[in-house]
């Protein structure tokens, strides 16, 4: 009974193994040093649709059933001084040792290495509101260069020629509409 015990206190030491990462192959292998000498080669087990190369780190060796030579090597840890971006309940994030990181936040938004450079610009918003402002320069230049001027008249010709080549653009340029806040982005580090 008493080599029961041991056996199963045995596995259940075993079941998680600490250690750090020590070498990264080309194949996506890591090789782990784990405790009491231990020496894992494998790759990380990655939950579907999710990847990363990490340089380094903490990283936590399952041992299927307590034995070590069924193991699974999980996702490395950041090593120190790795954080990721403040989130609130029910935010993700994915995040880097060199400081980038996206932020999908509960609310619907999607954040890029923060919030500072504003919103990302909605490029078709953006050319239809550069056309209208095209299409009123235009219109200024031409009643400025076309407008027929007659002497002595004080410019009053001149001014109603102006007038009625602004007053025949349809609208005017809107540009409170081009930026998404649901995707922000940030300068950098």
């Amino acid at each position: 009974m008493t080599a029961k015990i041991r056996e199963l206190s045995a596995r259940l030491r075993n079941l998680f193994q600490a250690g750090e990462m020590r070498l990264r192959y080309e194949d996506g292998r890591v090789q782990v040093q784990a405790r009491h000498g231990m020496v894992a080669e494998k790759a990380e087990a990655f939950p579907y649709g999710f990847h990363a190369r990490a340089k380094g780190g903490r990283a936590l060796v399952l041992c299927l059933g307590g034995d070590a030579a069924g193991f699974e090597i999980l996702p490395l840890l950041p090593g120190d001084g790795v954080m990721p971006p403040a989130l609130n309940d029910g935010d993700v994030a994915l995040y880097t040792a060199g400081g980038g990181w996206i932020a999908l936040r509960d609310s619907g938004g999607v954040e890029l290495s923060g919030r500072g450079a504003g919103g990302v610009v909605k490029a078709g918003e953006l050319k239809a509101e550069l056309a209208k402002m095209t299409a009123r320069i235009d219109a200024v230049i031409s009643a400025l260069t076309d407008s027929p001027t007659v002497a002595q008249d004080g410019g009053a010709a001149h001014k109603a020629a102006i007038a009625a080549a602004l007053g025949l653009i349809a609208g005017t340029e809107d540009f409170s509409g081009i930026e998404s806040e649901e995707v922000l982005h940030g300068g950098g580090r």
